[in-house]
């Protein structure tokens, strides 16, 4: 309890005196320590750049007041900046009201964010229910992947497969520059599809996971009068038959439902949240007169229901035998047509400002030569014919289609800084269970289908699956409390490491079902003793850097590794050795422990 005291009302109560302390873009978890006049001044540039850049108009203390007596529910936000690596990106909190800690208004600012949940769960039901209002939006790696398998699939069936022509986007403050007007006509569209009131239920669900850790989660469920389930039996058996695995060893419990929430009263709120959001800066008070703030739940949402309806409308003949993905604001084009690729890249660079999309030429890559002069003098980034085409964190063959993990991302930042690990009691177990938990997040079917990838590409994907589990493995040791060496309990640890062997073998075959992996004698065989090879090779390599450290595990793993030797066959030692290759790896070699 002292060190407690000693830590919170002494120590953190000093640093806040002399330093501004803030997360970054660019650098995970990791904190930064500003001292308090060189943080006015970055912020001093950003927020002329802010204003500047974004149509506010500043409001006046009589129409500050008149805001506070007129728009109870919407409570004034403030707005901070975060470092990237070339400048600072404004986020504005709308978690955080101005007028909860001035005006004493917590029940408004309560009001408020319940209203904003309501809209974003309807909003999301209308679009799980009609996926086109999204065009070319993808909301994760499961998207992308499902999409990209079928497009691969779809491409391999030809006689001849065609050369692709590649091209990657980034549109330029995306959120500041979404016009109102066509932001409010598209959501205006959405909502009035459905003629019927809106039903939302709010459940809770209580659910024991595989280490017996009890979590739980707090949902909305929306539905229309037409498929409203209105008993709580028909409506567990609905989210049964929708995902059984979800509900597994779960309890759900049933905690409101409303039956009137109509769609003029939805699109009245959301008029109010574009046009009257009040945020304050540096002690002024301003309303954004163009784009939506970046940092609300629905911001994303918005951005990509307005990018989708642009898709819809200019790029639909650009997909005709290609492939057009957007994450949020980021473009990626596929297609066999050079003159669908240079007329979606000339649209862009042009700009389409009724939607406010204006690409950033230094972030646009494409993979096919491109005249200067068609683009006004522009030149995008251009790579070759034939290489690994980079976007959201993939690197896709543009002549396979294959596709590996980018892991660039990682360079010249900490590792340490990207895991929430901390030492304390049961220090090993928890260890054991993060370092699980996150090889499941990182052994996603985009990397180890056999249909999308080729058994070499599938090899090099879990080689360097492992090698950043190496070191992250590192990053937990040296981070347990003291006494807990390696050494005094080295059995344990090789324990850990053979389990992420056979976790991620489990995976592979989870990814891939249908396929024969233990095969003996055919050309896909993948036994599992091939995983166990390169993982123990990955952790060869990262814990060798540190051998006084494991100079305990070291030997049993090259012991236990040259008896894998012996059972493979030379087939697919070649095939591992070639995965394992330093040269494939090159982009681990500035990550930071």
């Amino acid at each position: 309890m002292f060190l407690f005291w000693l830590m919170d009302t002494y120590v953190v109560q000093l640093l806040r005196s002399f330093f501004y302390i803030t997360e970054t873009t660019f650098q995970k978890n990791r904190l930064f320590f500003y001292r308090k006049s060189v943080w006015s001044k970055l912020q001093s540039i950003g927020i002329r750049q802010q204003l500047e850049r974004v149509q506010l108009r500043e409001l006046s203390q009589e129409e500050v007041k008149h805001h506070q007596d007129t728009w109870l529910a919407m409570p004034i936000c403030r707005l901070r900046f975060i470092p990237k690596l070339n400048g600072l990106r404004p986020i504005v909190n709308m978690s955080y009201g101005m007028d909860t800690r001035a005006f004493g208004k917590k029940k408004q600012t309560q009001c408020f964010t319940q209203s904003l949940k309501t809209l974003f769960s309807v909003l999301n039901y209308e679009r799980t229910k009609h996926p086109n209002l999204m065009g070319a939006s993808v909301l994760g790696t499961s998207d992308s992947y499902r999409i990209w398998r079928t497009f691969v699939l779809r491409v391999r069936a030809l006689d001849q497969t065609p050369r692709m022509y590649f091209v990657k986007a980034d549109v330029t403050g995306a959120y500041d520059a979404i016009p109102q007007d066509k932001l409010v006509e598209i959501v205006a569209n959405i909502i009035r599809r459905s003629e019927s009131m809106y039903c939302i239920r709010q459940y809770a669900v209580v659910q024991k996971d595989s280490q017996g850790q009890v979590h739980k989660s707090f949902r909305r469920q929306v539905s229309t009068l037409s498929d409203l389930q209105p008993y709580m039996g028909q409506f567990t058996k609905h989210l049964q038959d929708s995902d059984a695995s979800a509900l597994r060893n779960s309890v759900v419990i049933e905690q409101s439902i409303s039956m009137n929430e109509t769609g003029s009263s939805l699109l009245h709120f959301f008029l109010r949240f574009v046009r009257h959001s009040v945020v304050k800066i540096d002690g002024r008070f301003y309303v954004q007169c163009q784009g939506i703030p970046q940092g609300s739940s629905l911001s994303t949402l918005l951005c990509s229901l307005c990018f989708g309806d642009m898709e819809n409308k200019l790029f639909a003949e650009v997909q005709q035998d290609g492939l057009l993905l957007r994450f949020v604001d980021d473009f990626l084009l596929v297609t066999p047509h050079l003159a669908h690729a240079k007329a979606f890249l000339s649209t862009l660079v042009h700009g389409v400002p009724e939607y406010g999309c204006m690409i950033n030429l230094q972030k646009t890559v494409v993979n096919f030569p491109v005249e200067t002069g068609a683009l006004g003098g522009a030149a995008p980034h251009q790579l070759p014919a034939h290489c690994l085409f980079p976007w959201c964190g993939l690197l896709l063959d543009t002549r396979t289609l294959e596709v590996f993990c980018d892991y660039s991302g990682y360079g010249r930042t900490s590792i340490k800084m990207s895991l929430t690990f901390q030492g304390v009691s049961r220090a090993g177990k928890t260890m054991r269970y993060k370092l699980l938990s996150v090889l499941r997040l990182k052994c996603h079917g985009l990397f180890l289908d056999l249909q999308v990838n080729s058994l070499q590409t599938v090899c090099i994907n879990i080689y360097k699956i492992f090698l950043l589990q190496a070191y992250r493995f590192h990053a937990c040791v040296i981070r347990l409390p003291f006494g807990q060496h390696v050494r005094k309990n080295h059995a344990f640890f090789l324990g850990i490491i053979s389990n992420l062997a056979s976790c991620c073998y489990a995976i592979l075959k989870v990814k891939n079902p249908g396929v024969s992996l233990r095969a003996k004698g055919a050309p896909g065989s993948f036994p599992p003793e091939a995983t166990r090879w390169l993982c123990y090779q990955a952790f060869l390599l990262k814990l060798a850097a540190h051998s006084v450290t494991y100079k305990c595990l070291l030997g049993p793993l090259r012991t236990a590794q040259k008896q894998l030797c012996r059972k493979l066959p030379e087939a697919t030692m070649t095939l591992l050795k070639t995965a394992a290759d330093p040269a494939l790896s090159t982009d681990f070699q500035t990550i930071l422990d």
